[in-house]
Order: C-alpha cells, then structure tokens, then sequence
C-alpha cells in the first residue's frame, strides 16, 4: 500500500510515519503525518527536538480524476533546545502558504502547454478558480529572449487584441528551420516592426538568410532595412490564391450575364468546381437529366469552356501558372515566369489585370519562392499558416483572448521548444496589461 500511496505524492515512503484515507462520494482526504528529522534551528543552528505539531494544512491535489482529491497535512513542530524559539519542519508537498500541491501546478502547466486546454477547463480539472490558474501560468512562465532564427517566416492574424490605431491585425514570426514560433507582436504595422527590429543588433540582423512573407508591402520594406543579407521569397499560396479570386471573377461576370437557368448559367454555377479546383476528369459517364444523355466531368468541361472564350483563355492561362508553380525549378523558373507574364500581359482580361500587376510587382520574390535551402523545400510559409490555424483554434475555443501580454506567453509555451515553465514561490499577475497600456 505504501509504494502505490507514495506515488500518489512522490516523496520516499521512509519519511511517511501515518496515512490515513477517507473518501466519500465526491471526496477524497489523505490525512498525513511524516516522521521527525533531526533538523538544525534556522535562527541560532542549535539542536532541535519535536515539538508537537502544526495545525492541520489542507492542499488541493488533484491526483484522481472523477473526484476531488485533497492532502490533509499534519506537520511536525520543533523547538530549539538552546534559544527555545519553535518552527515547523519541510513541506514535501507544497510551498509555504500554497494551497495546491506541486504536482497540481504542475498538472496544470502540463495542461496549459496544449492551445486546446482553456483556462476555464484547467481549472475545472484541478479543482480551482481560473484566476488561481491565470495567476500560476503568469507566475511560472517567462518568455526568454530568442535569437533571430536563419529563416524567418512572417504572416499576421486578425485579433481584437491588435492595436487598432495602427492595424487589425497581430503579427506571426516563425522560425521555419527549426518549425516553431518565435516571436507575436501586437501589431503588423511598419512602426511596430521597426520598434522591434531597432532592439535587435545588427550582426545578429545579419546573421538571417531568408525571410518569406505574403504580399504585404511593409514586410518587404522592414526586411530590405533591417535584414539585409537576407533573400525575400513570397509565399507561394498566397499568389495562387490572388489567381484564384481573379479567375473567379471571370466566372461569375459571365455567368451574371448569361440568361437564368440557361444551360450556360446552370454550367457556371452547378459545374464551377470543374474549372476553380483540381478535379479527376476523366470518371465513368453519368447520366445528366439536363441534357438527358451520359456525360463524365471532361465532357462537362468541354462544355463549359465552350460558353465564352475570355473564359477560356482566363482557364487556360490560370492552369499555365498552377503547372509553373507546381512543377518549375530554380534553375528554369526566371525564363518560364517570364513568358508566363507575357502570356498574361498580352491576353488583356480586365479581371486579371490585378495579377499582373502583382507578377510584376513580385517578380524577385516570386522566383525567390523556388529556392529549395532547408530540407529541399521551397520557401513558402507552410508553417506560419499552420501555426496561424493553431492560434485560431486557440482564440476560437477560449470564445476570444483580451490580454495580449498572456496570450503571447501561451502561445510561445505552446508552440516553441525552447519556452519552459518553472514553478517558483513568487507569485505575479499580468491581470492589469490592459490594451490601452499596449497602445501607449
């Protein structure tokens, strides 16, 4: 019995002198005792002996989990045969005045390392109010300072916890050679980039060789400033989604113009998966009550391509690029972009025109995305849209986050292997990080 019961606690079983258990429907008391050290007096080092014993301590310890778990701890008291002064010996289980064991605490950092556990549901968990919880991970967790990685991938997310006067949006950095976050900043904006970027020296600046971003210009402005050894890359998700919103217009434009419920708009608007997604073609013939015979998808593609030819040329064009960015090296990708421009260019479709003001505006760091430096992947920001979609499970379980302060701490214990928590006596809140101290 005493090996199981001092796992329960993780303390040698030498020093337990009496355990008893009581346990009722919803609870379950440890009522323990230790047996007497030979302890030196803190106040003149004389020799001690036991003195009674202390008032009974209760501690949360949430070690069963279908009920209430609670150690009741009787601890011994000694006196100082020389100065007389009295003192209580070591609490194994906690720190002086905690009321929740170390293994509670840490039952409870363990749960806040997972973005899927809310604050609210730890608490539930361990039996304790979610302010105890908030001021535990506050205490516990600090963020070290963390070197600008060799490749860095920035993307941004939207956030009521931005500040608003500068932007809507909070900025990700993620180290993509070692895949885990790194930095969160509570805006996207120019200033706060700069603000950030100004802190760091400028030999451990130039120490970063990479730096992919979506299409947003303050990105690519902050990067030639203050990363100068580095080659900037645009992702490449991000140009094929502005192609796909593009190629979409066309779509609709004709399909608003074509008469309702015409075979022409019943082709546009029932059959658009077949020209906006990549799609197998070539199945067995299916019978279609609309034009009453047998069609597959390729004969339905036939079909829709058959109704405007800026469609046409619009699906043509658009597959060009999706080869070209699925299939182009870095040694052929500078020729072969450039004819694909030109194809573009000279097609002259008004919904495209966007498009091809982004292939010219992006062209270096379009072509910079086929460069394949780490694990022979091209660069991209696969993994800050990954780690974007994890902070977004995490703002959307916990119904929102307000404290930016906490929020980032969180996220960094979560998604970054180099964060820790250490559980310590001092305690601290971040309660009082409002928004309008982030805005001053």
């Amino acid at each position: 019995m005493y090996d199981f019961i001092t796992d329960l606690f993780n303390i040698d079983k030498k020093m337990i002198k009496k355990i008893e258990v009581i346990s009722s429907k919803d609870l379950t008391e440890f009522h323990i005792s230790l047996v007497s050290e030979k302890l030196r007096c803190p106040y003149c080092h004389g020799i001690t002996h036991l003195h009674g014993f202390s008032k009974p301590k209760v501690i949360n310890h949430p070690k069963l989990t279908d009920r209430k778990c609670i150690i009741v701890f009787k601890n011994n008291r000694y006196q100082c045969n020389e100065c007389l002064r009295t003192f209580s010996g070591k609490n194994p289980f906690t720190f002086s005045n905690f009321k929740n064991s170390f293994l509670s605490m840490n039952n409870i950092m363990k749960s806040l390392s997972n973005l899927n556990y809310t604050y609210s549901m730890v608490a539930e968990l361990n039996h304790i109010s979610v302010t105890q919880v908030q001021r535990y991970f506050d205490s516990f967790v600090n963020i070290p300072k963390i070197r600008l990685p060799e490749s860095i991938g920035i993307d941004e997310i939207h956030s009521k916890m931005a500040k608003r006067a500068d932007s809507a949006y909070l900025c990700v950095m993620v180290d993509n050679k070692n895949r885990s976050l790194f930095e969160i900043l509570p805006s996207r904006s120019k200033s706060e980039l700069r603000r950030y970027f100004d802190r760091i020296p400028a030999e451990e600046r130039n120490c970063v060789h990479y730096v992919t971003i979506d299409m947003w210009e303050p990105y690519k402005d902050i990067a030639n400033t203050y990363l100068k050894n580095a080659i900037i890359a645009v992702d490449p998700f991000h140009v094929v989604k502005h192609l796909m919103d593009c190629f979409k217009r066309i779509r609709l434009n004709i399909m608003y113009q074509a008469e309702y419920n015409s075979n022409s708009y019943y082709l546009l608007k029932t059959w658009k998966d077949l020209i906006e997604r990549d799609v197998y073609l070539d199945n067995e013939p299916v019978y279609n009550k609309r034009f009453k015979k047998k069609l597959n998808k390729r004969n339905l593609l036939d079909m829709i391509l058959d109704v405007s030819e800026n469609l046409t040329l619009g699906y043509r064009l658009k597959e060009m690029y999706l080869y070209f960015n699925e299939n182009a090296t870095e040694k052929d990708c500078e020729s072969w972009f450039d004819s694909i421009y030109e194809a573009f260019r000279e097609a002259q479709l008004p919904e495209y025109n966007e498009f091809v003001s982004i292939l010219q505006t992006w062209r270096t760091e379009i072509l910079n995305s086929f460069k394949r430096p780490l694990d022979d992947r091209k660069l991209s920001n696969a993994l800050s849209e990954n780690i974007n979609g994890q902070i977004r499970t995490y703002l959307a379980v916990s119904n929102g986050v307000r404290n930016f302060t906490r929020f980032r701490k969180r996220c960094l214990l979560s998604l970054n292997r180099k964060v820790f928590y250490s559980i310590n006596d001092q305690l601290k809140s971040d309660k009082y990080t409002t928004d309008k101290k982030q805005n001053n």
